[in-house]
């Protein structure tokens, strides 16, 4: 794998990673009957989108994360009424007369059923918002119409289509179900509508996605990708430019089987007879596609910094040893190896403590500024991240380095994501957990348990949280172009 390509897989892969964190959100709250309307890849101006029930798809022209709504986290959200109160509406049914009455000429017949045509094609439309079927919304249109007949009576009217929707549309009695979003609209179906627990799983379920996909890159690397043993052998991994493996016609896949005479498959029993014949000219015994080859190479001689002892060296790099994981040590290892995720998971929390500290930020900015060097084991942005992949692609361990990277980047945003700080969805659940609070000690009191934290104090914490969220990713981003951590420090 080149540099380009592990670029490339580490994108798209934090890409996927934050639509499925989306994703976790969206599904956690339609299985509990909130209304999630939108779910969008990027941010920005629409680039593509379609409408798949009461839910609107789409792509934005930055795709730098994604978001759901899920209706009743704002605010300004309003509630959709149930299908025969918003059609039937007085106001609007009166609009619809006015606007057939420009488009009609005078003494051509209305609508059929008494009611102006604009009111049955929104009917039409809003049964299909709400997710009705387009053969399920022409059967309640039809059958409504024939059983109003003439009569314009909007009591008789709304009484009509609510026979014809319970006798059309099965009730299943869960909330969110097609018969409750067309009889009953948004009641009972608002985030803040919900059992606190129900929010609580909502809230974390964005998190514990990042969690899922760690797990399961860790999974596949320890089940499907050789590990290296430590140990390494006598197959040549690469050649040293301009030394004398090179000069002897050594080539990056040999197998050497004997030096000097000496034949061994244990690599160090050949390096010692390497490091004992400095300027001596020296035969080398490799396999190369199959046959045996004698190469004569002179080592060059080098001087023991420690001792002052000369030895020779050729300049070729062996090859590491690597094995397949037996799925029960795969398992093991994915989980609470050295490199798993609970290690992974203990690293990154204790990295997010110190990185934001105060301690932490002051050594941050410092290293922007150049007054200090920046931290070989610092933080990064995720344009740093990406520079580590492409580095790691062009080594010996590039799969294996990309996957963990991956994996560690997922739990790390899988915790961050948990910060008690708005607006982090950490952030809703501290602000969750204080409303429960409050309304406990309440009902102890015997008062109303209607306490809800002001959305303006949960702003007055965003704002400065942002603030310094900002600084940190402007901060980290200045040193990874300017000043890049590298593979090996």
């Amino acid at each position: 794998m080149n540099g380009a390509t592990a670029i490339v897989v580490f994108v798209v892969s934090i890409i996927a990673a934050i639509m499925i964190h989306e994703l976790g959100h969206f599904l956690t709250a339609r299985w509990f009957g909130m209304r999630a309307d939108r779910y969008f890849l990027g941010f920005g101006p629409t680039l593509w989108s379609t409408q798949r029930g009461e839910t609107e798809y789409g792509v934005k022209a930055l795709p730098l994360g994604g978001f759901v709504r899920i209706k009743g986290m704002s605010p300004l959200d309003e509630r959709l009424r149930p299908v025969p109160d918003q059609i039937l509406d007085p106001e609007a049914v009166a609009h619809d007369r006015t606007k057939e009455a420009e488009l009609v000429p005078a003494g051509a017949p209305g609508g059929v059923g008494g009611l102006p045509e604009p009111t049955w094609s929104r009917l039409a439309e809003e049964l299909r918002h709400r997710g009705a079927s387009r053969e399920l919304t022409e059967r309640i249109v039809t059958r409504t119409r024939v059983n109003l007949g003439d009569a314009d009576d909007l009591i008789q009217a709304r009484t009509t289509l609510n026979e014809v929707i319970t006798g059309e549309v099965p009730d299943t009695g869960r909330v969110g179900d097609l018969h409750h979003r067309i009889t009953q609209g948004d009641r009972g179906r608002f985030f803040a509508d919900r059992p606190a627990w129900q929010r609580a799983i909502v809230l974390v379920s964005g998190s514990v996605m990042h969690f899922v996909i760690a797990i399961a890159v860790l999974l596949g690397m320890f089940l499907f990708v050789a590990q290296p043993t430590g140990e390494i052998d006598t197959t040549v991994d690469a050649i040293v430019e301009g030394q004398p493996a090179e000069a002897g016609g050594l080539q990056a896949g040999d197998r050497v089987l004997a030096v000097d005479g000496v034949r061994s498959d244990d690599y160090t029993r050949l390096r010692d007879v390497i490091r004992a014949r400095p300027d001596q000219p020296t035969d080398f015994l490799v396999e190369r596609d199959g046959e045996e080859v004698t190469l004569t190479i002179t080592p060059a001689r080098a001087t023991d910094p420690e001792t002052g002892a000369a030895f020779g060296q050729v300049g070729f790099v062996p090859s590491d040893v690597f094995e397949r994981y037996s799925v029960s040590r795969a398992i093991e290892e994915a989980f609470v190896g050295p490199s798993g995720f609970v290690a992974i998971f203990v690293g990154s929390f204790v990295a997010l403590g110190r990185v934001f500290s105060p301690s932490g930020l002051m050594a941050m900015f410092s290293q922007a500024t150049g007054a200090e060097d920046r931290a070989v084991d610092g933080a990064v942005s995720l344009v740093g991240a990406a520079s580590l992949a492409g580095e790691s692609g062009g080594t010996t361990y590039g799969l294996l380095m990309l996957l963990l990277l991956i994996a560690a980047i997922n739990i790390f945003i899988g915790i961050f994501n948990l910060v008690p700080l708005p607006p982090l969805d950490g952030g809703h659940l501290a602000v969750l957990g204080i409303e429960r609070a409050v309304n406990g000690v309440r009902r102890v009191r015997g008062r109303a348990q209607d306490f809800t934290v002001d959305p303006r104090a949960v702003a007055a914490v965003a704002i400065p949280v942002l603030a310094v969220l900002g600084m940190v990713f402007v901060a980290l981003l200045y040193m990874d172009i300017t000043n890049p951590i590298r593979l090996g420090g």
